[in-house]
């Protein structure tokens, strides 16, 4: 004689139920730290510099932070004709005044930006260098 007996017994239930705990965590985790990840520039703190290199004649840059004390940053190179993001090093004090300094390889004088102010909020900065323009474009969402 044969007798059904569940296969659900208390243990097996409580696996079940920790296994299902578990999952919920693991999915509230993945969507907390998906979400919780900000566009540079967008309030996590991080300044972000698009630099459109359309000087003329073309030229190479270096591009440097440089603050109000006159500590010199670099921030990267940017071939002629090419347009680069470049990040403002995190040690740049929030509040403090810095300009953005592109100097040319061949010819001795640099562009020089005006003065932008660093926010603990981050920023983002397009810098175009054939005309010195530099505006603050709105994140998109």
């Amino acid at each position: 004689m044969r007798f059904n007996v569940s296969a659900r017994t208390p243990q097996r239930r409580r696996r079940s139920v920790v296994g299902a705990v578990v999952a919920a965590a693991a999915t509230v985790a993945i969507v907390g730290c998906a979400s919780g990840h900000n566009r540079p520039g967008s309030g996590d703190g991080q300044i972000i510099v698009h630099l459109t290199n359309d000087l003329a004649p073309p030229s190479d840059v270096t591009v440097y932070a440089v603050t109000q004390d006159g500590i010199r940053r670099l921030l990267g190179d940017v071939p002629p004709n090419k347009d680069r993001a470049l990040k403002v090093p995190t040690d740049v004090p929030r509040g403090a005044t810095f300009r953005l300094v592109a100097e040319r390889t061949a010819i001795t004088r640099a562009v020089v930006s005006q003065p932008i102010t660093a926010t603990s909020g981050g920023l983002f900065i397009d810098w175009d260098l054939q005309t010195n323009a530099i505006w603050y474009p709105e994140p998109s969402n």
